[in-house]
């Protein structure tokens, strides 16, 4: 019995002694080599290469010293805690009088199912959560989503500018109407609403560069406080580019409108899956511009291809989608926005790889060759 204590001491030290090596020295038996040793010891023979670089295309010598990997060993410093692991759950972290809901995504959620699950638009969720924008949705994501059951959030019906009182300078100088932004609104719908340009919101709001937030309280008017009453003020003190750019959008068709959004972005670069200023992919321009107007198109050009009413080319007009296979498989992949037709040539804004967002013919033997088709999607111009 004594014997048995003794050997299974024995065996215990070996054990702790070989935990705390780092490194087993082996020596090289007959009939061995990297592989058998690299089995016995459950490592690679990568790892015993790194640790003996000598080894590598060389004759293993017989009775040679071999340093191994210890797979079990610990060191003897203590280990730092390991920060808690947030429980991904698809229930929503929601405090009811916050204007946001917090939401973790999990395995198989979607920015449809999302969409669906909130009830709010595919285009806002990514107005929220500009990194989306940019990239694919990625389980553990934290997104920001509007919380619709929040009490303090205004009724749309409730304007500002209940108050008539007239505005004296140095109130204007001081004061500024501010708006909350409200699920599915857009900076052009804003932009009508207090007679003011797309322009001059960016220029008093420079934080909402990469997007519109929902319950974000956005300056509509500097230095007034009624946009009726005060709106000949504010004109007065608007610099007379601005003006001029007001009077331009107010006096255009849709169409023209959203030719003229569109054209503001040329020469801007190519981007796959882009929908903003930092770079375009073929659909996503389209998806911004129509946008402007608080017109949802779908996301690509195939299912794009699919909206609207196809019409033979002859009967194109400004404001068309138009839509070409450049795979050479006969299925849609590309599409643009015809801009301009003269007679028989039809020509179209849209963000090639190449070349980014410009304007081009189908004219070009490139584009004739691979013209599948044109739908019209403003049915009221």
């Amino acid at each position: 019995m004594s014997f048995f204590k003794y050997f299974i001491i024995i065996v215990l030290m070996s054990c702790s002694s070989a935990f705390a090596q780092k490194v087993i020295k082996h020596k090289v038996k007959s009939g061995e080599s990297i592989y058998s040793i690299a089995r016995k010891y459950d490592v690679t023979e990568n790892q015993i290469y790194e640790m003996n670089p000598k080894l590598k295309g060389a004759v293993l010598a017989l009775k040679a010293e071999v340093n191994i990997p210890n797979r079990k060993y610990i060191k003897d410093e203590k280990l730092p805690k390991e920060p808690k692991k947030e429980v991904l759950v698809s229930a929503p972290i929601s405090i009811s009088n916050e204007p946001f809901i917090l939401h973790l995504v999990v395995a198989k959620e979607t920015l449809y199912s999302l969409s669906k699950k909130y009830s709010v638009a595919m285009e806002t969720i990514c107005e929220m959560n500009p990194e989306l924008k940019t990239g694919n949705l990625k389980v553990g994501t934290r997104l920001q989503f509007p919380n619709l059951n929040k009490s303090s959030l205004p009724e749309p019906t409730k304007e500002i500018s209940s108050a008539k009182q007239v505005v004296t300078a140095d109130e204007a100088s001081t004061n500024s109407q501010m708006h909350l932004v409200l699920p599915k609104e857009t900076l052009y719908r804003i932009s009508k609403k207090y007679g003011v340009t797309v322009s001059q919101l960016q220029e008093w709001n420079p934080r909402i560069a990469s997007g519109l937030p929902i319950g974000y309280n956005l300056i509509v008017k500097k230095g007034t406080l009624d946009p009726i009453v005060s709106s000949n003020l504010a004109l007065a003190e608007t610099p007379k580019a601005v003006v001029d750019e007001l009077h331009f959008f107010e006096n255009l068709s849709k169409a023209d409108f959203l030719i003229a959004k569109a054209s503001q972005h040329i020469g801007t670069r190519y981007r796959g899956g882009g929908t903003s200023s930092d770079g375009f992919d073929c659909s996503g321009l389209m998806c911004a511009t129509f946008g402007e107007i608080e017109m949802s198109l779908p996301r690509t050009s195939g299912e794009q291809s699919n909206h609207g009413l196809t019409i033979d080319i002859s009967q194109a007009q400004k404001g068309d989608l138009i839509f070409f296979s450049t795979s050479g498989r006969g299925r849609i992949n590309h599409v643009g926005m015809v801009t301009e037709i003269v007679h028989d040539e039809i020509k179209f804004i849209h963000s090639s790889i190449q070349a980014g967002v410009i304007i081009s013919s189908t004219k070009e033997a490139y584009y004739a060759k691979r013209f599948v088709k044109v739908n019209r999607v403003l049915l009221d111009n």
